[in-house]
């Protein structure tokens, strides 16, 4: 018998799937292995292919699921409440970013990205992609007067928050590494570069934290704890190498969150 993966029995074992794996992906990449990506980097994990090609091919599925779940809403559950539009388009602004506008301006010197963290990245999307989508155009009925309420407009903010407080990261990131000499690494300054060494990891943290609280929902939940067993195991790692690299590195930065990691 074929799976029906567009039934909300499927779509709700999915996002429980997601929430399931997170807390073994955590332990993995911060006691097991160092995700093989940026600095970290090694063509050990597989061939590796320019950053630009790959960011494109493993963050597009998030847009290709969200347009065909549009295509295909439930006019009855799209149309329940404004929230359903505004959070499908706060999770495809996100990745029109990070899959067109993103590939196209990070630095030509950045590093290649090998095929084992292409393969996950692009599994990953594929999946999450799915349960964002078809969450807002198939499944998830809010009621006419939820965009009122402190949940939704208090993770509308700080999803915003984070979105402009990672493109800042990203935007300090892409300077140091078009600035002479290019392929040479170098401290990040400004910003929440002040406070963690992994500013862009923080940015996305608060936005999804944000978007989660907003959206209510288990596929958000699954979403946002995904991302944080992704990036605080990468951000602890990138900010041991930071410290090991750089003798004048300031001793007071947190690796991804201030006060806590």
């Amino acid at each position: 018998m074929v799976m029906n993966i567009f039934s909300k029995a499927n779509h709700e074992k999915t996002g429980l799937g997601l929430l399931a794996v997170s807390p073994p992906l955590y332990i993995l990449l911060t006691f097991g292995v160092v995700a093989p990506f940026g600095k970290h980097s090694s063509n050990k994990w597989g061939p590796c292919i320019n950053a630009k090609l790959a960011w494109f091919l493993f963050e597009c599925p998030n847009l290709i699921w969200s347009v065909y779940a549009y295509l295909t809403r439930d006019e009855y559950v799209f149309s329940s409440s404004p929230a359903n539009c505004i959070l499908l388009s706060l999770f495809c602004i996100h990745y029109i970013n990070r899959a067109v506008i993103y590939p196209m301006r990070i630095s030509e010197a950045s590093q290649p990205v090998n095929l084992a963290v292409l393969t996950s990245a692009i599994s990953f999307c594929t999946v999450n992609g799915y349960l964002q989508g078809l969450e807002y155009c198939q499944f998830r009925v809010y009621s006419k007067n939820y965009i009122s309420s402190p949940k939704f407009i208090i993770g509308c903010i700080l999803r915003c928050t984070g979105f402009v407080l990672n493109l800042q990261a990203d935007s300090i990131l892409r300077r140091l590494r078009n600035t002479p000499p290019k392929a040479q690494y170098k401290i990040p300054n400004g910003g929440l570069f002040r406070y963690t060494s992994c500013a862009n990891f923080s940015g996305e943290i608060i936005e999804w934290f944000g978007y989660a609280l907003a959206s209510n929902s288990l596929s958000g939940w699954a979403f946002f704890a995904w991302v944080c067993a992704n990036l605080i195991p990468r951000g602890v790692s990138h900010h041991k190498w930071y410290l090991d690299k750089f003798e004048d590195y300031p001793k007071d930065r947190w690796a991804v969150i201030p006060f806590i990691v």
